[in-house]
Formats: structure tokens, C-alpha cells, sequence
């Protein structure tokens, strides 16, 4: 039994250090795909991700990252946008407005940086101008006044 007991905790070793090696690297595929994929419009993917994550530096890494993917999508739709004014380019307008909100609150609250969230407002509102036409864009913009307003940005 004495001859046993050596291997049986060698083997158990291995398949622990193997186990938390796949685990690591499976994160690191999922992370890595998360950064390839555009989160903007995706709601419950933003929000299944900040709720994983504990850490509030993961939690504004996903926000900051959607608040980017958002004004990519801004730019790149823009041309279209302002050719056709189709309704299908509104739904880009009102992630961004979400994203900014949460970004911007999380600048506030969290970190308590009045500078970068009101960079984020320059960047940003400029941005949503040629999608003027949505239907909710007005609705959009007081928003986002009323948030600059009240948080004196």
C-alpha cells in the first residue's frame, strides 16, 4: 500500500495541473473571441459578461469596449445611413445611447473621473448627429443633456 501512495499523488498532481491549464486556456479563447465580436447591439451578451465579472476593471473593460464597438458601427453606418434614412441603422442609435449612459455613469460613480467622461460625450454625440432622423434621436439627445446636466459635465 506504502508503494502506492507516491504514484496515486503524482497522478492526481498531473491531472490537477492539467485541469487548471485546460480551464485557463479555455478562458483565454473565450476572451479572445469576446475581443474579435462587435457587443454593441448585443444586450444580453454585455450583461451576462459584466455579471461573470466580479472585478469592476473587467466590468468597465466590457463597457468601454461595447461604448467602442458602438461608435464603430456609428462610423461605419454612417454613409448608408444618411443615403437610405432606413429604420434598420435607428436600432444602432439607441445601443450607443445606452452604452454611453452606462459608460459615462461608470466614469462618475465608479471612478470618479469627470474628465474622460465628459471626453466620452465630445466623442461620442458628434457621432450619432447623422442618425437624426430616427425616430427616437430627439428622445435620445435630452437624455444624454439631462445626464451632462446633472452629473455637471
Amino acid at each position: 500500500m506504502k508503494n502506492l501512495r507516491k504514484p496515486i499523488i503524482i497522478s492526481l498532481s498531473v491531472i490537477l495541473c492539467a485541469g487548471i491549464l485546460w480551464g485557463a486556456y479555455m478562458y483565454k479563447i473565450q476572451q479572445d473571441n469576446i475581443e474579435k465580436q462587435n457587443i454593441c447591439e448585443d444586450d444580453e451578451l454585455v450583461l451576462k459578461l459584466i455579471e461573470q465579472n466580479i472585478n469592476p476593471f473587467s466590468k468597465f473593460k466590457f463597457i468601454k469596449k461595447r461604448n467602442a464597438d458602438c461608435n464603430m458601427l456609428l462610423i461605419n453606418n454612417k454613409e448608408k445611413a444618411l443615403k437610405s434614412q432606413d429604420d434598420k441603422y435607428c436600432s444602432i442609435l439607441d445601443s450607443s445611447t445606452v452604452s454611453i449612459i452606462l459608460l459615462v455613469n461608470t466614469y462618475v460613480h465608479e471612478m470618479y473621473d469627470r474628465e474622460n467622461a465628459s471626453k466620452e460625450f465630445k466623442t461620442t454625440i458628434p457621432l450619432m448627429t447623422p442618425y437624426n432622423y430616427c425616430p427616437k434621436y430627439f428622445d435620445h439627445m435630452i437624455t444624454l443633456i439631462k445626464l451632462k446636466k446633472r452629473l455637471g459635465l
